[in-house]
């Protein structure tokens, strides 16, 4: 289908995106494609910002041979442009395998980490890309085709990601290029029919559009429709049955049982990754209400979802940690936790985190192993993993907890409690305390 074209078109829309961003630093993802340079010539010569303000920048997938010479190409013209530039290497295929994801999506979450770490780091205040209408088609038909719910409806609307061509199609964007003598690369990659988006681009749309020839038209405006609504039900939700804990988000049972349950399933597992859920995800999670703790479901992109007492908690599991540390006063580090070990005055017996310094003198700091053996202050020796039991500790975060051992025996559960065998005492001549610190 052809789309009527005017010049300033381009134009007028990135001035119209940018026009509250006057003085703030602009970081652009630049593939070197069509759509990605014509956006950053559009950037640098509409007037809304200045292009000292322009960052261009590039991620190098590492996938085709040609990467590195898109990579020369985007820093050449950025040169000529006389914009600031700089390059990103992944290594997207061991990404993908890691991550049990497509090319194309392991691809997707590389570039959008690097985009969330230039806002969080203030190299950048807000990021553009060069996704356009024809584009938000392709992902919302593809979302359906997955079984997506409301958020996949949504396509590329929303978000903390600016798209000002998303009202603009390629039609427009080849004129724009024409029009300027504008220079790009092009992706062979886009025209192999194994990835979902080209296959639904270059057979679908054009299929679907010999009978309905506005289809494009109707779909974005659907797209636009959905969020307004899921911005709404977003608002409607209760953030007190949202918690983040332990580096899980986890959902009170009253979530689960509400009439938005896959609403709050979706933002729970949106602090993790911006892929959408498919409607079968969504579902085995709300399902997990009504089944016993330590039952789970898998999401996308690595996040499993399990039920947990008074809830269900969504994380990425990690794996376990096997080395130990001699315990030494100070600050102790293992496996990114930090644990101090202080000197006090107070002698005074109690529960928590006092304790006879030289009780455990000669101990190792490590995470709990198979036959670990704990005696609580006051109570009788058990299995370390029936006290977590007890405890209501949930399973994600028992291997996550520091100890302080001799042999099988934990003498310290940094945070939670202290052996019986370890409590300052009448004899005691040193009192140290143990804290970790987050």
């Amino acid at each position: 289908m052809r789309y009527t074209f005017c010049v300033e078109k381009l134009l007028e829309c990135v001035a119209a995106a940018l026009r509250d961003y006057k003085g703030k630093k602009l970081a652009i993802g630049v593939s070197g494609g069509r759509d990605s340079v014509c956006l950053l010539h559009a950037a640098s010569t509409c007037g809304a910002v200045e292009k000292r303000d322009i960052l261009a920048v590039h991620v190098n997938h590492g996938l085709r041979e040609e990467a590195d010479s898109d990579e020369d190409f985007v820093k050449e013209y950025c040169n000529a442009l006389n914009v600031k530039f700089v390059a990103y290497k992944a290594d997207v295929k061991k990404e993908s395998e890691q991550k049990g994801l497509t090319v194309e999506q392991a691809a997707r979450n590389v570039r959008y980490g690097i985009f969330n770490n230039l806002l969080s780091s203030g190299e950048a205040d807000v990021i553009l890309t060069a996704h356009h209408a024809l584009d938000n088609a392709e992902s919302v038909l593809m979302h359906m085709f997955r079984g997506s719910g409301l958020d996949g409806l949504c396509g590329m609307n929303g978000g903390r990601v600016l798209r000002p061509f998303l009202n603009v199609y390629p039609d427009e964007i080849d004129r724009y290029a024409q029009e300027h003598g504008i220079k790009f690369v092009t992706d062979k990659t886009n025209f192999m029919l194994d990835a979902d988006r080209n296959f639904i681009r270059l057979k679908v749309i054009p299929l679907i559009e010999e009978r309905y020839p506005s289809a494009v038209h109707a779909v974005n405006a659907l797209s636009v429709e959905s969020a307004g609504i899921k911005n709404y039900l977003d608002g409607e939700l209760d953030s007190c049955l949202i918690t983040v804990d332990g580096g899980a988000v986890v959902l009170s049972e009253l979530a689960l049982i509400s009439p938005l349950a896959d609403r709050y399933v979706r933002r729970a597992v949106s602090y993790f990754t911006l892929t959408d859920l498919t409607r079968d995800m969504v579902t085995s999670a709300v399902a997990l209400a009504d089944k016993k703790s330590g039952a789970k479901a898998e999401m996308s992109c690595g996040v499993i979802a399990e039920k947990e007492s008074g809830g269900i908690a969504f994380y990425i599991p990690r794996e376990k940690y096997c080395g130990e540390k001699s315990i030494a006063l100070g600050a102790n580090y293992i496996d990114g936790l930090a644990i101090d070990v202080q000197k006090t005055a107070c002698a005074k017996p109690g529960k928590g985190n006092t304790v006879d310094l030289n009780a455990i003198e000669g101990g190792m700091l490590r995470f709990r192993r198979d036959g670990d053996m704990f005696t609580p202050f006051g109570g009788a020796s058990k299995k370390l993993k029936q006290y977590l039991i007890d405890k209501k500790i949930p399973r994600r975060l028992r291997d996550r907890i520091p100890l302080i051992t001799k042999g099988n025996e934990v003498l310290v559960i940094v945070g939670v409690e202290i052996s019986d065998k370890v409590k300052v005492g009448a004899d005691t001549r040193e009192v140290a305390v143990i804290t970790r610190r987050f």
